[in-house]
């Protein structure tokens, strides 16, 4: 198994659960690989056991792996978090470095047309159910926790907006007018690589493959 050595921003002060560093970039996967986990804070508020989710991980290199668990052990939340004396999932995503500073060729940016309409999944280990048909107009998102319909709007060859029209759960309802700004960012085989931006949420990345 290749060496490879992750980026850590090591934490010195108390954090927010979404200040934990969910992206790391490494030389050692194709596109994207996850590692999914089950964490628990003490009464302390402090991370202090990690155990990795089999079924939910693909990447493979354990040592990368161990350096995250040890990573996450650094990890002190406000003293008053909610999240103390529980356990949680979390999911991480192992990037190939080339999609960090990635900028589509000119060809590729003619590419992009091809992913304006059909039926599409996600490869993320936690949207894997989700099933997606995109029309030029419209998305539709569906799987057994989640329905959603989205207006689509191009805004350049490789830049689209999916606007929330309608979901199905209550605890959602405030995602109704919202925008997901996205950006292709590679070119695949029969799919792309992506970057998505929602509210004031941290940026994801993602794959999506054409299946129809």
């Amino acid at each position: 198994m290749r060496k490879t050595f992750i980026v850590i921003f090591i934490l010195t002060t108390t954090i927010n659960y979404s200040q934990v560093q969910k992206i790391f970039y490494v030389d050692d996967v194709k596109t994207i690989d996850y590692v999914t986990v089950r964490f628990c804070v003490n009464d302390s508020a402090r991370i202090d056991k990690v155990t990795v989710i089999p079924e939910n991980t693909t990447y493979k290199n354990k040592e990368t792996t161990q350096q995250l668990i040890e990573y996450l052990k650094t990890v002190q939340y406000y003293e008053n978090s909610k999240l103390k004396n529980n356990c949680y999932p979390s999911t991480f995503e192992f990037v190939n470095k080339k999609y960090e500073q990635q900028k589509l060729s000119e060809m590729d940016l003619g590419k992009c047309k091809k992913f304006r309409k059909g039926k599409f999944k996600y490869l993320d280990v936690r949207y894997k159910d989700t099933k997606i048909k995109r029309t030029r107009k419209k998305q539709f998102e569906v799987s057994e926790d989640f329905k959603a319909k989205y207006d689509v709007k191009w805004t350049s060859d490789c830049e689209y907006d999916m606007i929330y029209t309608k979901v199905r759960e209550k605890e959602n309802k405030y995602l109704l007018g919202k925008t997901i700004k996205v950006k292709i960012i590679g070119i695949l085989d029969n799919g792309y690589i992506y970057l998505a931006d929602l509210l004031n949420k941290p940026t994801v990345i993602g794959e999506m493959q054409l299946i129809k």
